[in-house]
């Protein structure tokens, strides 16, 4: 840098020039892997920023989760502006430029630490791994008074997901810049390259990462085989609604900062009926509680996960006392480990019908998929937390509980109204069987 001269040690890549000379205040790319649309994201940010001439301007960079906005993007921006940035803070990740421009990055894992700013600029990445109701309730609010612009990039992750939706308008619409990259056309990797890896890669994986289509099936998912199964078997239908002679069931994952998930079913003769589902973000008991007594179900059990006993700093009382207190009939869902719940929900899905008011829970049971070992190259056994994670997890409390036949721990203990009425004093032997499990023998630690 010399005198008010800022030189970016930055070649854009070809296909990246007419993205860095758009002058749509929206725009989505759908990039195949190590194209390199980070690096044009975030000198994308730096540029903008620099020639900002607002007061006290921000850009926010936000990736799926806080650690790896922090892993992956913290390091490209801090190496870009390393000779002219004002002040680099590692503790809030966020750079300070000489125009007094403020680069920061958050992770959309943390919704509330974005809630209340503004932002000039905002890069989404991997916008396919938000969560749904992020858009619309925090992000777009941010750009609001101050007119920003906004970016959204990543690779598919199949059709129901924000992703899909905004690339779907960028194409139609003259207020949007839009770039889908393929490997096959962009020539960044050289060819003998993408053979080996199509070589190496199931066809749906290879045309979902490298030829960005939103079409080829998510690799890794849990559940795709018994949902396709369900829909040829004609089991879902808007015909298979609420039934006023059975009582209503819902099992739910409520989280603080996060999703909270209820599906509604009943119990029938000929199989359990799942007709109603609702999902917020964010928001206070309180809601959830206006939202059960709204509808007009008479509950038999409300099924609570099995940290709901914990309680909140904020209010000194569990989530169960709170829903006891407003007067729900509510039981705690048996403690499983995660892949054994997984097995428990492809075992219950052939009992399954369902509303299609439901569908795009449905779809997020869909596209509920393994962590994928990127140094490996191998699926965990262990889920991928993303939007689909608390729909899931809703969905398989409902599956341990769902038109149980034997009887078990659980129901043989005391109820948690009666429990709740007495001093919480457990011996450790107690404690354990509290997380006994359904259709599963533990070794409990007896104390005299």
């Amino acid at each position: 840098m010399t005198d008010n001269v800022i030189s970016l040690e930055y070649a854009p890549r070809d296909a990246f020039i007419p993205f860095h000379n758009r002058d749509q205040r929206f725009a989505a790319m759908v990039i195949h892997r190590r194209a390199g649309k980070t690096v044009a994201a975030i000198h994308d940010l730096i540029i903008k920023a620099l020639r900002c001439t607002r007061s006290n301007p921000r850009f926010f960079y936000v990736a799926p989760f806080y650690a790896q906005a922090k892993s992956i993007a913290w390091l490209y921006l801090t190496d870009a502006t390393r000779d002219f940035a004002v002040e680099i803070r590692q503790s809030e990740l966020s750079v300070e430029l000489p125009n007094g421009a403020i680069i920061r990055l958050f992770g959309a894992d943390n919704p509330d630490s974005l809630r209340g700013l503004y932002a000039d600029g905002v890069v989404l990445d991997e916008f396919a791994n938000f969560r749904p109701n992020l858009f619309g309730e925090v992000i777009l609010p941010l750009l609001a008074d101050r007119e920003g612009w906004l970016l959204a990039i990543g690779t598919p992750a199949g059709r129901m997901n924000s992703f899909f939706e905004i690339c779907e308008k960028a194409k139609k619409s003259p207020d949007w810049y839009f770039l889908a990259l393929k490997a096959s056309e962009s020539g960044i990797i050289p060819k003998a390259e993408l053979d080996m890896m199509r070589d190496q890669m199931s066809e749906d994986q290879y045309l979902q990462e490298f030829e960005v289509s939103f079409d080829a099936a998510l690799v890794g998912t849990y559940y795709t085989e018994q949902i396709s199964k369900m829909e040829l078997d004609g089991r879902v239908s808007k015909e298979f609604d609420y039934d006023p002679n059975f009582p209503v069931n819902t099992a739910c994952d409520i989280g603080i900062t996060d999703s909270s998930v209820f599906w509604f079913w009943q119990d029938r003769p000929d199989g359990i009926c799942v007709f109603d589902i609702h999902h917020n973000n964010s928001v206070p008991l309180q809601h959830y509680f206006d939202t059960l007594n709204s509808k007009p179900y008479k509950y038999k059990k409300v099924w609570l996960p099995h940290d709901a006993r914990a309680k909140s700093l904020q209010t000194g009382k569990s989530t169960v006392e709170q829903f006891l207190e407003a007067g729900f009939p509510v039981d705690i869902t048996p403690s499983l480990r995660v892949i054994q719940g997984i097995d428990a929900v492809r075992a219950t899905f052939p009992q399954v019908y369902l509303h299609t008011r439901c569908a795009y829970g449905l779809e997020m049971l869909r596209i509920y998929r393994k962590k994928w070992d990127s140094i490996n190259k191998c699926f965990l056994n262990t889920p991928l937390h993303d939007q689909s994670s608390d729909f899931a997890d809703a969905f398989r409390y409902l599956c341990l509980v769902a038109n149980a036949e034997t009887p078990t721990a659980v129901s043989q203990k005391p109820s948690i109204q009666e429990q709740m009425k007495k001093p919480q004093e457990y011996r450790l032997d107690e404690l354990f069987e509290s997380n006994e499990t359904r259709g599963e023998l533990r070794h409990i630690l007896r104390i005299n």
